[in-house]
């Protein structure tokens, strides 16, 4: 069995079905359904089908789900670890090579793979962390709990906090920035504008640590806008260190910033971080669970490349912030 999920709302049952059996040749279960085979509500389920939130998708017991046909496509990863846990919900540390939920183009996600980490459980998205961003991940248990936690972030009774890595030095130590986000423009890239469609946006920032050229920032939006964070980075001069969507760049190389650095011939150099240089790191919000009195805050420990990066930073670009370097605001 199998309850669809509030982000697969008005998917084909063909999509639906490939996010069920992740890693199953899509001809192989169109044949599924245009058998028979696949019920919803207790009818049979066509391929064009558009399904719904909450709707019971029912396998016939004839199916021998080992037996089909997989492509090796989706790679083996391990069960991320558990940070929070109650009756309404769960907390994850999203792994960054894994997006939230599947894009277009049908590629593994997080959403994927919590069936086999976590068994048949009715966990739903709440929220969403970009592909490349690691950290805090919430998941409602069923229906009520998706619906208390949606409430809570739309009414911004959620505190976040992330840590970014970016290029450059911020002249004060704590700064915000107020610009307002549109709409997706093509490439992925939302714009930064006042007018039709820009909605209010405000990101706070703390300096943590400066090094030559680099500078680890605190971030706490006080929205909730795609690629808030980000975006608001670029626009002051700061982008992450590793974001070439927002004018960062393809990685972090120990050659920026170590003097004696010796290139080994005939190997091109690896980065020491080639992903978002941002990091979920906490959280803190009341539960739903009635059980749960205190506000709950929990905190996501930093994956071992940034972990890598930052010391290799403490090691060999040391900064005085007095040196004549080009400061942002």
């Amino acid at each position: 069995m199998f309850v669809v999920p509030d982000d697969l709302q008005g998917r084909r049952a063909d999509d639906v079905l490939q996010h069920w059996f992740v890693g199953v040749r899509r001809p192989a279960l169109r044949r599924l359904l245009r058998g028979g085979l696949v019920e919803l509500n207790g009818q049979p389920l066509m391929p064009w089908r558009k399904v719904r939130a909450d709707d019971v998708l029912v396998l016939d017991a004839s199916v021998d789900v080992d037996s089909l046909p997989c492509q090796d496509k989706r790679a083996k990863i391990e069960a991320p670890s558990v940070l929070y846990e109650d009756a309404s919900c769960l907390a994850l540390a999203k792994p960054a090579e894994l997006p939230t939920v599947p894009g277009r183009q049908g590629e593994a996600s997080v959403h994927d793979y919590l069936v086999e980490w976590f068994g048949a459980r009715d966990l739903r998205v709440v929220h969403r962390l970009d592909r490349g961003t690691s950290g805090v991940l919430l998941f409602a248990k069923g229906r009520e709990a998706a619906q208390a936690l949606d409430v809570i972030f739309r009414e911004r009774r959620i505190d976040k906090i992330y840590l970014a890595l970016v290029r450059g030095l911020p002249r004060h130590d704590e700064f915000s920035v107020d610009v307002p986000i549109g709409r997706s423009v093509r490439g992925g890239r939302v714009s930064l504008r006042v007018g039709k469609g820009a909605r209010d946006a405000v990101t706070d920032f703390r300096v943590v640590h400066r090094w030559r050229g680099f500078a680890l920032l605190e971030a706490r939006p006080r929205s909730g806008r795609q690629h808030q964070i980000r975006a608001h980075l670029m626009s002051a001069g700061l982008p992450l260190a590793v974001d070439p969507l927002y004018r960062g760049a393809a990685g972090v190389f120990l050659s920026e910033f170590k003097a004696d650095y010796r290139h080994r011939r005939g190997d091109s150099e690896r980065p020491l971080i080639d992903r978002l240089t941002l990091h979920a790191a906490q959280v803190s919000f009341a539960s739903p669970d009635p059980a749960v009195t205190a506000r709950v805050k929990v905190d996501a420990p930093l994956p071992k490349d940034l972990r890598v990066t930052l010391a290799k930073l403490g090691r060999f670009a040391t900064h005085d912030a007095q040196e004549n370097e080009t400061a942002s605001p």
